[in-house]
């Protein structure tokens, strides 16, 4: 499974993207995010140009000429919104596994806490609450949400760790990476570490909130 790491202002998501598509759910109409989708007409055919993508209408184009309301829509409305919304979208390998094993042992396994009660790295890895606008939450199961506040606190949480404390033993309860393969997991999970608190504590800097998304 990846992740994908949307990192937004958090201006603009909470007086914009959340306003919008919370009204949107409310009257089960896309007439109030249409003026948004017009604005994210420009991100949107940079994003195509970008990365080369076929010459598809995106939903944003559709959703700004009028088309109907579903509520199936309205959550690929949503996805498409937050991606062009995105300021930067850092490209992180998944060790998410291997840091929640080294950092909140007692989480794993597939008996975990909800997000709001799960351990900080798993918060900074998978978003501390869901993705809600209004009444309806964006993919529960599957994309969370870190506003300012929690940004700032899992900077904090991260910039304290120190990974060359970390020894192959502690990966034992990962059962799928063999006890000659530790030391290289440990160590690619050191090299990528802070590139993850930097990114964080950039957040925390330039106002901004993430969106993190599960793929697959």
């Amino acid at each position: 499974m990846a992740e994908y790491f949307l990192c937004l202002d958090a201006d603009f998501f909470s007086q914009r993207i959340r306003p919008s598509l919370a009204e949107s759910w409310r009257r089960r109409s896309f007439a109030p995010c249409r003026s948004l989708c017009r604005e994210m007409l420009p991100a949107a055919e940079e994003y195509a140009r970008r990365f080369h993508l076929a010459e598809e209408t995106p939903f944003v184009a559709r959703i700004a000429e009028g088309f109907p309301f579903d509520r199936s829509y309205w959550r690929q409305l949503t996805g498409e919104i937050l991606l062009f919304a995105a300021v930067e979208i850092p490209e992180f390998p998944h060790v998410a596994e291997t840091l929640c094993c080294l950092l909140a042992p007692q989480e794993q396994g597939d008996d975990r806490p909800p997000r709001e009660h799960s351990s900080p790295i798993r918060q900074a890895l998978c978003g501390s609450r869901d993705v809600s606008f209004g009444g309806a939450i964006y993919r529960p199961d599957r994309a969370g949400y870190n506003d300012r506040g929690d940004v700032a606190r899992l900077a904090d949480y991260l910039q304290g760790i120190q990974p060359d404390r970390w020894m192959p033993e502690d990966l034992s309860e990962m059962r799928e990476v063999e006890a000659d393969e530790r030391a290289d997991e440990l160590a690619f999970a050191r090299e990528w570490f802070p590139d993850l608190a930097a990114f964080y504590r950039r957040m925390t800097n330039e106002r901004r909130v993430a969106v993190i998304e599960s793929i697959y």
